[in-house]
């Protein structure tokens, strides 16, 4: 009984958020933002993270950085799971795309939830909690899954690119940010 309690809260977040949904949008200033997580010593290294965090979004050593914003419970994330490991997999070997990090966030997920979702999708990139959904109602409380890339200035990050939803292909979603840089 407490896991459907658990389902239906969740799929009622990930309704309700879609409904709803103002997230940021183009040429907006992104929240300055604390990561919490936990990342294997490859994934620190590749972000410039150090220490165990939790991390300021600002310390991630990158000019670009992409964010999928998901749920565990969300049935368009756990499907595009593959598409967005695929997506990862052509920025990884991109030298185009050289500068651009991707993380996730888990809106609603506790530690145990992102690590489920990690091992179940094996899903490499690094990925966050946000159980209190505190990061998501930064975002202007998008529904799941949704995209952002961002790009670092002089005060931080701005938006460049608010994709709502999952992506047609990860190769269309590929040109789609190669036309950002």
């Amino acid at each position: 009984m407490h896991k459907i309690c658990l389902l239906l809260i969740a799929t009622s977040l990930f309704i309700s958020s879609a409904a709803y949904a103002d997230p940021l949008q183009y040429g907006t200033r992104f929240p300055t933002i604390k990561l919490e997580g936990k990342l294997s010593a490859a994934q620190q290294e590749s972000l410039g993270l150090t220490g165990t965090g939790p991390w300021d979004i600002l310390e991630i050593d990158a000019d670009y950085i992409i964010i999928e914003v998901y749920s565990m419970y969300c049935p368009h994330c756990q499907k595009e799971a593959p598409a967005v490991n695929s997506f990862c997999n052509m920025l990884n070997k991109s030298k185009e795309c050289a500068e651009i990090k991707f993380i996730g966030i888990g809106a609603g997920n506790s530690e145990f939830e992102v690590d489920f979702y990690r091992k179940k999708y094996s899903v490499e990139f690094p990925l966050f909690t946000d159980s209190d959904l505190d990061l998501h109602s930064k975002f202007g409380e998008p529904g799941t899954p949704h995209f952002f890339m961002l790009q670092r200035d002089g005060k931080g990050f701005k938006v460049i690119l608010s994709h709502a939803g999952p992506f047609d292909s990860a190769e269309k979603f590929m040109k789609a940010i190669k036309d950002k840089l």
